[in-house]
């Protein structure tokens, strides 16, 4: 006797989607607040391990088993050293063991990465896998940003680590169908564009370029999709702009992915607000 056994297609979608996060930031007042100071240590915890990542990275240490160390004097910190913002504070941004003064960067970014987790999560007003997904990814953005800056280069780790959170979060979008199409026809369509003008640009100025914004653009369209793409095609532009003119001012390489990750971070947060103006567009009325 052979048991026959039937694929629910909606009992399966339908359960699916019942184990997808979805909770509504300001729901109960003090869970949203809670939620957001959460998001602002989580924040400046990541930032304080991803500056410390990008470092290494460009210097070609080992960055899953190295230890914290000063620049210094190469005295190996302690945990009381290294609580993000804190421990700067608390030590009037020098070092512990031979007072030399540390730069503030560190600090200034974890602030920085800090509220913009709080701020994503307030302006998302939901807590999903998007929300999640752009939290990942503006950690990844921080470092692979910070490496390009000091180096010149976008270490296709990075590159890996973004493509590798996608591929973890995108089975939780609610829309799933839509989310992949959309994303690998915006990541085709900004490659190939991407791809043929840096070969013309080469071409132009004799010299060798390097596909690593290319690269690191394709991978971002995924999270991104048509809509979003288009507003972080326009923020990158502008924010290309004005770091060519900083890096020229300097006289060093220019830097892309700082630029690129500042679009890509505006075109995640403002798609929503993109899609709703569009459908809205109809029913507005024009003064």
């Amino acid at each position: 006797m052979t048991a026959a056994y039937m694929f629910d297609k909606e009992e399966f979608y339908g359960r699916a989607i019942a184990l997808t996060l979805s909770y509504p930031l300001f729901e109960i007042p003090f869970i949203g607040v809670y939620l957001i100071v959460l998001a602002f240590l989580f924040g400046a915890i990541f930032a304080s391990f991803i500056t410390c990542t990008a470092w290494r990275v460009v210097r070609h240490e080992d960055w899953k088993l190295g230890h914290s160390h000063c620049d210094t004097c190469g005295h190996e910190l302690s945990t009381a050293d290294l609580f993000p913002i804190i421990s700067y504070i608390a030590l009037k941004g020098k070092c512990r063991y031979c007072g030399s003064k540390v730069p503030p960067r560190d600090l200034i970014f974890e602030i920085l990465l800090g509220l913009l987790f709080a701020g994503t999560l307030v302006f998302h007003g939901v807590v999903d896998a998007a929300v999640v997904a752009t939290l990942i990814l503006e950690v990844l953005l921080l470092g692979l940003s910070l490496a390009d800056w000091d180096s010149g280069v976008i270490p296709d780790g990075f590159l890996a680590a973004i493509l590798v959170s996608w591929i973890i979060t995108v089975g939780f979008f609610k829309d799933i169908r839509v989310y992949v199409i959309e994303g690998l026809i915006a990541a085709a369509c900004v490659g190939i564009v991407m791809a043929i003008a840096t070969a013309v640009i080469g071409k132009i100025k004799n010299s060798k370029m390097s596909y690593g914004p290319t690269k690191l653009a394709i991978c971002l369209m995924l999270f991104l999709g048509i809509n979003g793409g288009i507003i972080a095609a326009a923020a990158g532009i502008v924010m290309g702009i004005i770091f060519t003119v900083v890096c020229n001012s300097k006289k060093r390489k220019i830097s892309l992915a700082p630029a690129i990750s500042i679009g890509a971070i505006v075109g995640l947060i403002l798609k929503d607000t993109l899609i709703l103006f569009v459908m809205s567009w109809p029913t507005l009325t024009w003064v």
